[in-house]
């Protein structure tokens, strides 16, 4: 009966189409949905870093540092100055004091310094007697000891300058730990889409059947129980698919939280427009998963942004320690001025340089030394000691980088065989349901037969794209762990 019934072509002919067709899959089509709807890695990570609030508040780091260096540059700009000062008493004008002027700080301690002087009055101290005209005064004062080799506003400036370095390390360190939450998001929802894809071909395999079989049935050329046996199947087809719609639903909300859009949009919805890509079609970084682990540590140890981070900051701190060390030093502050008649300067000719700027002039020797200096001293100690503790941080992180990266290594190669392994056996699976459905066709096997290798064969397809989907995120986890991801 089961032989005459094969023979009939307009009821099995379809089934068999539909089931030679999905066994020739391991991952569902490409063709299930146009290639133009597809949401690829490449074109979502740019979504991401570029719209992402995490994203541009790392844009504002570097915007941040080039603030902090605009400012430090600015502990070297040209000061103006004035001071006035006046006083009556008893209907007499005792004093008229006003001196005005510029300074402009140099490097290495030395200060420029111009300026203009008048006093009058009815008591004027004698030595702050003036010219009629005023007096304009033309000198520099200088740090010989203590500020020579550095003060604040050099320190400043040139920590300034490293963070430049250390704000696009941060930016790099932002971005690639978003990238990786995003890379794990995008990993989980490929997986769920072509898992739904495959239980959706599954689903519909199930129903042609059900319905080939009822029709055989109702016409006498099959038994009940084998209507049954089908029914059973698709109903638990329908559940697959209704849990596969939630894990894809689920994924979906996941990747909602890096959907983002310009600014002035806002968050926009993740929606079924969107369409995975294959799990075998694309690769977070295939020439990392397969390089040498010597290699990968040698790039991640001298590229990795937060390991870079504590690098810049080893420079910073040097930087601090060397303006603590100039607080060990007495305090030698030398200054001189060459005085004028007015603004007129020299008006004694003389043969002899030396002697012109020894006449109309002020000068002076700035001396102090703390004893036994002990607020430099613990200073100086301490910066030691943030240098000392950066180093630690340093041989701690560089120990952490290259952890991460032989692990994610190690699971690579160990996914890497266990995909090819898991590859053959949904073939082999395959290869026995093809075998179990020409059997049936002879009459040498049954529906149940059939259906438990077909469900074998997608268990198998399904194993398969999860343990596809953990090489996909152990990829992106040794791109990060290199810092790589931005």
């Amino acid at each position: 009966m089961i032989t005459t019934y094969f023979r009939k072509p307009f009821i099995w002919r379809p089934f068999l189409f539909v089931l030679a067709l999905a066994g020739g899959l391991t991952t569902h089509s490409p063709t299930l949905f146009a290639q133009s709807d597809t949401l690829f890695w490449s074109d979502f990570r740019e979504q991401v870093v570029r719209f992402h609030p995490a994203a541009r508040q790392a844009a504002l780091t570097q915007a941040r540092v080039e603030a902090e260096l605009f400012s430090a540059r600015g502990g070297f700009d040209l000061k103006t100055f004035a001071d006035y000062e006046e006083k009556q008493f008893n209907k007499k004008t005792y004093f008229r004091h006003l001196e005005t002027g510029v300074k402009l700080p140099l490097w290495y301690g030395l200060e420029l310094k111009t300026a203009y002087n008048r006093a009058e009055g009815d008591f004027i101290n004698p030595e702050a007697g003036l010219p009629a005209n005023g007096q304009a005064a033309f000198g520099f004062e200088w740090s010989l000891l203590r500020g020579l080799m550095m003060d604040e506003r050099r320190a400043d400036l040139l920590s300034a300058r490293q963070g430049l370095a250390l704000g696009g390390l941060e930016q790099r360190a932002l971005l690639n730990n978003l990238s990786y939450e995003a890379a794990k998001a995008y990993s989980s929802w490929v997986l769920a889409d072509n898992q739904m894809a495959i239980i959706q071909e599954a689903l519909e395999r199930a129903r042609i059947r059900h319905e080939g079989l009822r029709e055989r049935f109702l016409q006498g050329d099959a038994p009940a129980i084998d209507t049954l046996e089908t029914f059973i199947q698709l109903q638990n087809r329908e559940i697959d698919l209704s849990l596969a719609a939630l894990d894809r639903k689920n994924a979906m909300q996941q990747m909602q939280i890096f959907n983002w859009d310009e600014p002035a949009r806002g968050q926009t919805p993740f929606t079924d427009a969107n369409r995975a890509p294959q799990l075998e079609a694309w690769s977070f970084a295939p020439e990392k998963a397969n390089a040498p682990s010597t290699s990968l540590l040698t790039e991640a140890l001298n590229a990795h942004p937060e390991l870079g981070m504590y690098r810049v900051k080893a420079r910073q701190l040097d930087i601090e320690k060397r303006l603590k060390m100039e607080d060990l030093k007495p305090m030698l502050n030398v200054n001189y001025n060459i005085l004028g008649n007015g603004w007129s300067f020299f008006p004694t000719p003389t043969e002899n340089g030396i002697a012109m700027l020894a006449n109309d002039i002020k000068w002076g020797v700035n001396f102090s030394m703390p004893i036994p200096n002990r607020k430099a001293r613990g200073g100086v100690e301490l910066a030691k000691l943030k240098i000392v503790q950066n180093e630690f941080y340093i041989n701690q992180k560089s120990q952490e980088i290259e952890n991460k990266v032989l692990q994610y290594h190690n699971e690579l190669a160990t996914l890497r065989t266990q995909v090819t392994l898991l590859r053959n056996i949904t073939a082999n699976y395959r290869a026995l349901l093809d075998g179990e459905t020409e059997k049936f066709q002879l009459g040498e096997s049954t529906v149940f037969l059939v259906n438990t290798r077909e469900q074998r064969w997608l268990d198998a397809q399904i194993k398969y794209l999860k343990l596809l989907s953990e090489y996909r995120k152990s990829e992106a986890g040794l791109l990060w762990a290199m810092g790589g991801f931005y």
